[in-house]
């Protein structure tokens, strides 16, 4: 049940989001607080018919910089941030933790933990996608693209590689995939759907990110079950801001924050 509080006001709490991770955060902060806070969604607008959940406020598209983002605070009259943004979404987080430093608003960063290579797993670590692309020839010749739908144009002029590239909307930069095909669709994906994929396209390496989660993780079991590398893009660091890796962490802060609201 929420926690009765007697405040002049509900909390305003902006959370960016576009990951099934925002939406369980918002799920459990309506379960937990109710009317306690006032909830509101933003999104980048990136993924076509994005999940979002019923009752929210929802503002979609970028703000323009920190100064957007701050201008926003001042006009919602915002008391905190929560940041569940893609791992990667590294220049949207920079945003943020500059705004929020900006004007001292508080700002709790979630990520879900990553994955983390077993003795079972062949992984190919990288620091980018420019250098996935880089060292993919030497590692196969039929890959998986699921690294999502930004700098794809790393991987073109690739004549030795064919790619099967799977986003969930086509990528709005231009990419020119001479040598493969493209496959839409969105997660999550299993293990034993990930192995007839792999298996029907004659995949011998995947390229991706470690975005960690359940969702995605399927293809991560079934390059272990087939002995497959992974050319794995390493995860950049997080944002000089409150972190949380799991909801129950996210809710525990947003009450301190509450209590002392």
């Amino acid at each position: 049940m929420p926690r009765p509080r007697s405040a002049t006001r509900p909390m305003h709490v902006l959370i960016f989001g576009g990951t099934g991770d925002a939406n369980r955060i918002i799920h459990s902060l309506q379960h937990e607080f109710g009317q306690d806070v006032r909830l509101q969604l933003s999104l980048a607008g990136r993924t076509s018919a994005p999940s979002i959940p019923d009752g929210i406020p929802v503002r979609i598209g970028g703000f323009g910089g920190p100064e957007g983002i701050i201008a926003h605070f001042k006009t919602e009259k915002i008391d905190l941030v929560i940041d569940a943004t893609h791992p990667y979404a590294t220049a949207i987080s920079a945003n943020i933790a500059k705004a929020c430093h900006a004007v001292a608003m508080p700002c709790i960063q979630y990520h879900r933990p990553a994955w983390e290579r077993t003795d079972q797993d062949n992984w190919i670590m990288v620091q980018s996608i420019e250098e996935a692309a880089a060292v993919l020839p030497d590692h196969g010749t039929r890959a998986l693209i699921a690294s999502g739908a930004k700098n794809l144009h790393a991987f073109e002029g690739l004549e030795k590689t064919w790619l099967l590239v799977r986003t969930i909307d086509a990528p709005r930069d231009t990419f020119d995939l001479a040598y493969g095909e493209w496959m839409f669709a969105r997660g999550p994906f299993s293990a034993d759907n990930e192995i007839e994929l792999i298996e029907r396209n004659e995949i011998d390496v995947i390229v991706c990110k470690n975005s960690g989660g359940k969702a995605t993780f399927g293809k991560i079991e079934a390059a272990r079950a087939l002995n497959i590398p992974v050319i794995m893009i390493a995860r950049p660091g997080g944002e000089p801001v409150l972190q949380a890796s799991d909801t129950e962490t996210v809710v525990h802060n947003v009450q301190n924050f509450l209590d002392e609201h």
